[in-house]
């Protein structure tokens, strides 16, 4: 009588488990390319920056990025910094995720310039990240498109090009490189 129990605690604790294995790898899908492909960017990066401003007044900096991934692989935080003697000490922070219910990535930027707002973003090759944000500053349509071209691992372009009711109110362009590990 207590082998047949055991036979059947066992049977049972055979067949829950099974079930529960077979549930975690229903519920475990493939990471969508545009998830995936964020990972590109963790490391730590430099590049010079040129700003140019409405005026048309130009300045270059050292501009740093450092990437890390988060929540296990699915998007990724950055932190951005540059200290110039004409624009001052610049920081930021970037939150980058995949919304896999609006097929759309996200980039929630916050700096200490005043700006904090959402960006969406696509892929438009494997190497080739775009960014744009649409609100209204003071009434006016305010709009900033950024593109990230990777030329390799350990190195982008980028430029970004800011507008309020369709005049450009600046830009700034450069290349990342990746420090090595």
């Amino acid at each position: 009588m207590k082998s047949i129990k055991i036979q059947i605690i066992l049977l049972f604790v055979l067949v829950f488990g099974a079930g529960m294995i077979v549930k975690a790898q229903e519920k475990k899908e493939a990471m969508p390319n545009d998830q995936a492909w964020l990972q590109k960017f963790v490391g730590k990066w430099s590049g010079i920056n040129t700003y140019t401003n409405d005026k048309k007044q130009s300045v270059k900096f050292m501009s740093h990025m450092d990437f890390t991934a988060v929540a296990d692989g699915n998007g990724v935080y950055g932190v951005e910094y540059a200290d110039d003697p004409n624009l001052g000490k610049m920081r930021g922070s970037d939150l980058i995720g995949y919304d896999p219910y609006e097929k759309k990535i996200h980039c929630f930027t916050v700096d200490n310039s005043g700006i904090c707002h959402d960006h969406i973003c696509v892929w438009k090759s494997p190497d080739h990240f775009y960014l744009e944000h649409n609100s209204t500053r003071d009434g006016k349509a305010f709009k900033e498109m950024a593109d990230l071209t990777l030329k390799d691992q350990n190195t982008f372009d980028f430029s970004i090009t800011s507008s309020l009711d369709g005049k450009i109110t600046e830009t700034s362009s450069g290349t990342y490189k990746k420090a090595p590990k």
